[in-house]
């Protein structure tokens, strides 16, 4: 079997949200059976690096379709310095932790988990490694569809995960009959047309960085905006630039960004904005994104599949989805520019320049 570069994985993402979906009957049972039974009022989300980013998504999903009180926390910081319950507001049997880790062998999600146990809460470990440590630790645990992936900086993994949970959130808010068959069937339908215009998004996508490559290929340093539900994006977007193609980049709430940072902006930098779900948000983007070109810089690139007046360095989809699916869609131009640029300039992203990772996976239990 040929090994996929990271460029593959993205091509090969809407096999596995295919997946997730004509699956979904078999890896989500555990779940929603335990969640009916205990019904959780709060539900904490931890992971590190990629997995931390994917459980703000998911936390979303969560709060929003089933109507719980939601945090995502880092893993440490959960353990050694957040009080989950400080008013008390909650019994233990009421709340879970769920950790996720694609490997299975974060150290520091694992540990989360035991602390969790330590405290009286249930735990829910998700991975794509059936038998890994994190499988060993957690109550219950979820096991993803995405499929090993071959290189490092994940991709096919993240964008899977989103939709596989929220894909159980629909179940389980249907089954408690929080939402009715209508509702159920439309969410679903939103999820599959998805997976059926993810390939466009691709494409697109594609076809962008080919026009914008010549200026793209020259970026010292970027800075990436989001709102929304899409600020997670703008954060595993600013991750993936950085581990990937190495150049010092940053990640903000939209408004967040004209509040300090602008002190360093100069003609140089490279700023991308995520234009999510329409509304006052996105008029604001628009006045930005403006205010950056008029004032810093000439590199300042609007993603979005909402309408508005393109300029020649835009990327405007010719596809939208729901706002709660968004993420998925719009982290793909960033995806695919990590891979495309260090490919440009000769990094091979297939292979990891960090040699000992004892220090933060490979938990033995």
């Amino acid at each position: 079997m040929t090994k996929l570069s990271m460029m593959g994985h993205i091509e090969d993402t809407a096999r596995v949200l295919q997946r997730a979906i004509a699956e979904r009957d078999e890896y989500g049972q555990e779940l929603i059976a335990f969640w009916l039974k205990k019904n959780f009022k709060k539900v904490i989300f931890t992971g590190s690096g990629t997995s931390y980013n994917a459980m703000r998504v998911i936390r979303n999903m969560f709060v929003k379709l089933l109507h719980v009180e939601g945090v995502a926390v880092e893993p440490t910081v959960f353990t050694y310095s957040e009080n989950i319950n400080p008013s008390s507001n909650f019994r233990n049997d009421q709340i879970l932790v769920v950790g996720l880790s694609q490997h299975g062998d974060s150290i520091s999600t694992c540990d989360a988990l035991r602390h969790a146990q330590q405290c009286g809460y249930a735990t829910l470990g998700i991975t794509e490694q059936l038998g890994s440590a994190i499988t060993k630790i957690a109550d219950h645990y979820v096991h993803l569809v995405c499929e090993e992936e071959q290189v490092g900086p994940e991709t096919r993994g993240y964008t899977e995960t989103l939709l596989q949970f929220y894909l159980l959130a629909v179940e389980i808010a249907y089954q408690s009959e929080q939402i009715g068959k209508a509702k159920y069937d439309n969410l679903i339908a939103q999820a599959q047309q998805l997976v059926n215009d993810f390939p466009i998004v691709v494409k697109e996508s594609l076809e962008w960085y080919e026009k914008q490559q010549a200026e793209l290929v020259d970026m010292q340093k970027a800075s990436i905006a989001g709102y929304g539900v899409n600020l997670p994006t703008a954060l595993e977007a600013r991750l993936k630039f950085f581990e990937t193609f190495g150049r010092p980049t940053t990640a903000y709430e939209q408004e967040e960004q004209l509040h300090g940072p602008l002190r360093a902006y100069n003609q140089d930098n490279y700023i991308f904005l995520i234009g999510g779900n329409l509304g006052p948000e996105f008029e604001r983007l628009q006045e930005i994104s403006a205010y950056y070109r008029r004032a810093y810089t000439k590199h300042v690139f609007i993603i979005s599949g909402e309408q508005f007046k393109a300029t020649e360095k835009d990327l405007k989809l010719s596809v939208k989805t729901s706002e709660l699916l968004s993420p998925i869609f719009y982290i793909v131009p960033f995806q695919i520019l990590a891979a495309k640029l260090s490919e440009k300039v000769g990094i091979d992203t297939s292979v990891s320049p960090v040699t000992d990772t004892s220090i933060s996976g490979h938990m033995n239990v």
